[in-house]
């Protein structure tokens, strides 16, 4: 729950005397998010286990699960976890949001236009860092294309305008700058393909965000745990990690979402 307090009616007033005080008068912004369960199952043959010497596959196995479970929850709390709404693995958007679509209060967003340079593109990412809110110096999340486009960046005397990551990082005011490949799929079709003309879509390439903004967590029995169990009929080890979670931003204009603006062209005559 958080209160606006930006409002001209929550100003603190003058007063003269013998007149009426008013009271202030603010907003109250609540929302709730509710968990949901995100799991991965495995299952190991027991003569497999037995006939790997070489190292403790059992150890490997739990340690991919463990990493495979959170790189999934990252994902489904950047851009989504990609699964369309009507499959029954998708981890649902009301659960664990997604920064990149989130609603206005929480994730502002800039679209730069289709025909920008990427130097064109670093100033929409530097004018857009003002409107952020967020706690302290945020993290810009990006595609290992645009950063290295960005990298890539020559003076008219060819002299590279950014030599290391860090000063890339600093130049469009973030602490760091992280590729995320699976935003390269992330695509929104703005107007639908006419043959009156081309449609228009949006391609994210960028998040600023700090992750202390974004609470992740889960109720008492909720957190991460693993499981296993021996299948005597089919002599197999099963393995199950799961964790019942919930996650959203709970600051305002605590994060930005760069969209690159794209046109689709139309296809047949």
């Amino acid at each position: 729950m958080l209160a606006d307090i930006t409002a001209e009616e929550a100003r603190a007033r003058g007063y003269i005397t013998g007149n009426e005080k008013v009271d202030e008068v603010f907003t109250l912004l609540k929302r709730t998010t509710d968990p949901q369960t995100i799991y991965k199952k495995q299952k190991l043959d027991r003569d497999d286990i037995v006939d790997i010497t070489d190292f403790d596959v059992v150890i490997w196995l739990r340690m991919e699960m463990r990493m495979m479970l959170e790189e999934e929850i990252a994902r489904a709390q950047l851009v989504g976890d990609g699964r369309l709404s009507s499959s029954d693995d998708k981890i649902k958007e009301d659960k664990i949001r997604p920064i990149a679509t989130d609603d206005s209060i929480y994730t502002l967003e800039v679209r730069i236009p289709a025909d920008a340079t990427t130097a064109q593109m670093i100033d929409q990412i530097i004018l857009g860092r003002k409107k952020y809110k967020g706690t302290g110096v945020p993290t810009f999340f990006t595609t290992p294309d645009v950063n290295g486009d960005m990298l890539l960046l020559k003076d008219t005397t060819g002299r590279r305008l950014y030599n290391t990551e860090a000063d890339l990082a600093a130049g469009i005011r973030a602490r760091e700058i992280v590729e995320v490949p699976v935003m390269e799929n992330k695509v929104v079709v703005l107007t639908p393909a006419t043959e009156a003309k081309d449609g228009l879509q949006k391609r994210l390439v960028g998040i600023s965000v700090n992750m202390n903004d974004y609470s992740l967590g889960a109720d008492k029995g909720g957190s991460v745990t693993m499981f296993d169990d021996f299948d005597i009929d089919f002599n197999q080890y099963k393995y199950l990690i799961e964790t019942r979670c919930s996650g959203a931003l709970t600051m305002p204009h605590s994060a930005i979402a760069y969209w690159k603006l794209e046109v689709i062209p139309k296809t047949g005559e």
